[in-house]
């Protein structure tokens, strides 16, 4: 038997608009949340779930809305994400499943993550170290930032003792788990590198990857395919590799009268 068609196009119509249901006081805004949270400098903690979920709708009804959890959310900026509505911020955090919580930085690093249903007790603590760890990021970006100028004072400098310190605090910022700030090192070794590439070569002995990866890369950009230290090489290989190019390589700063501010180099956002 046909259904009539106004009921069909009721059932499809409920289908269409079907959303998940928003704890009390959590923002669906994705967008203004995470500006809010930027603007208050707390941590954003991003709900992913679905309207067909059923922890879902046992965390909102169960967990968040125990008292104990409930005041803690007041330290971080909650927001609701519909992955069916939103499949590119799905896609964006990797939601293979919900519920995923996840918790960023005021700056909007990633801190913590946790999927599937829990209790209150559980979650309460997951929430409290997550909050604590966002701190933590948030000083250690102040810091990496703070770094960052003085990385650009040295810079503008001609001396080769200034050289080499600013190399070391790259190798360290390059190192580091924030991205933008990554980045900005990155691109402030290439601008070194095209100056002094010489004081770049100690960091392909760094003992950690990701430094001499950047370091790597900022020397092949200035000095071409030839360059052929591979930082993923054993500590043997690398320093028979770079005792060649410690030879090659002039330890002075060319054009000396040069300007080195790094004008076109972008500060991290």
């Amino acid at each position: 038997m046909k259904k009539p068609a106004a009921i069909l196009l009721l059932v499809f119509g409920v289908g269409l608009s079907a959303r998940a249901d928003a704890p009390a006081n959590w923002d669906t805004n994705y967008s203004a949340a995470l500006a809010e949270a930027a603007r208050a400098q707390k941590p954003a903690l991003i709900f992913l779930t679905a309207s067909w979920c059923g922890p879902c709708k046992m965390m909102s009804a169960v967990t968040l809305s125990d008292p104990a959890v409930w005041l803690a959310l007041s330290a971080v900026q909650p927001v609701v994400v519909d992955i069916d509505e939103h499949r590119d911020l799905a896609a964006k955090y990797d939601a293979e499943a919900v519920p995923t919580f996840v918790l960023l930085s005021a700056a909007g690093e990633e801190v913590r993550r946790t999927t599937g249903f829990q209790p209150a007790a559980d979650f309460l603590q997951w929430l409290t170290n997550g909050v604590s760890d966002a701190k933590e990021a948030l000083i250690r970006q102040a810091v990496a930032r703070e770094e960052l100028t003085n990385v650009d004072r040295l810079l503008a400098s001609t001396n080769a003792a200034d050289a080499a310190q600013c190399a070391t605090k790259l190798f360290d910022l390059c190192a580091g788990r924030d991205e933008p700030i990554a980045r900005a090192a990155a691109e402030r070794l290439k601008l070194l590198a095209s100056r002094q590439p010489a004081a770049l070569l100690d960091g392909l002995n760094d003992p950690r990857l990701a430094a001499r990866i950047q370091v790597a890369n900022a020397l092949r950009d200035h000095l071409g395919d030839a360059f052929d230290v591979d930082p993923w090489a054993a500590p043997a290989t690398r320093a028979a590799a770079l005792e060649k190019w410690r030879l090659k390589l002039p330890a002075e700063i060319p054009n000396p009268g040069a300007p080195a501010n790094p004008t076109n180099v972008a500060p991290p956002k």
